[in-house]
């Protein structure tokens, strides 16, 4: 992108048909009929490079989440990955255009809010799923009573607590941020 964006400007950024160098002489017709849109063949290249940028740190953010938590939590994060690039690279595009500063910042600002309003229930999952990955207070093979539901700890994951009923005939999954501010009543591990 960077030097796409660096021979457009060599190519357009003259000002007056003097200041073109001579290797460029022979296309001033050319220059001048299309110097007046230079900005939006800039706002062109930034999108498509930083679109493509975008998805691939989402790709890259995808991959390294999935290691360590499910597919649903994965796609959750490289989503929310994916909506702040954007954002970020409408704040870009804004630069391109000249806008007002304070504009840009409104932008950036409006971007946050909505992103932090989209993925607040999915961010407080996570958040607490962390806490009980690090702080571990059951542990797996306990059998513990957690937002009315009893079960084995089956799993833990960033956006749940996998408990399997005593019939061993159901699957209860649990949302991080539930588990976390409920009261949980523990019965050590049924293995030992």
């Amino acid at each position: 992108m960077a030097i796409s964006l660096i021979i457009l400007n060599f190519i357009f950024g003259w000002k007056t048909a003097e200041e073109i160098p001579p290797i460029l002489q022979p296309y001033t017709g050319l220059i001048a009929i299309v110097q007046p849109y230079v900005v939006y063949i800039q706002a062109v290249l930034l999108l498509v490079f930083g679109y493509m940028a975008v998805r691939s740190a989402s790709a890259m953010v995808y991959t390294y989440v999935r290691r360590i938590a499910d597919h649903p939590t994965a796609a959750s994060i490289r989503t929310i990955t994916r909506v702040v690039g954007l954002a970020v690279l409408l704040s870009m595009l804004a630069s391109v255009f000249n806008v007002n500063p304070s504009a840009a910042l409104t932008i950036g600002s409006f971007g946050g809010l909505v992103v932090g309003f989209a993925t607040q229930t999915i961010l407080s999952h996570v958040v607490a799923g962390i806490f009980l990955l690090l702080f571990r207070p059951f542990k797996y093979g306990d059998l513990i009573t957690v937002a009315g539901k009893t079960g084995v700890v089956k799993n833990i994951t960033l956006m749940h607590l996998v408990l399997e009923d005593q019939d061993k005939e159901n699957v209860i999954l649990i949302p991080s941020g539930s588990v976390v501010t409920q009261i949980i009543q523990i019965k050590r591990s049924l293995k030992a």
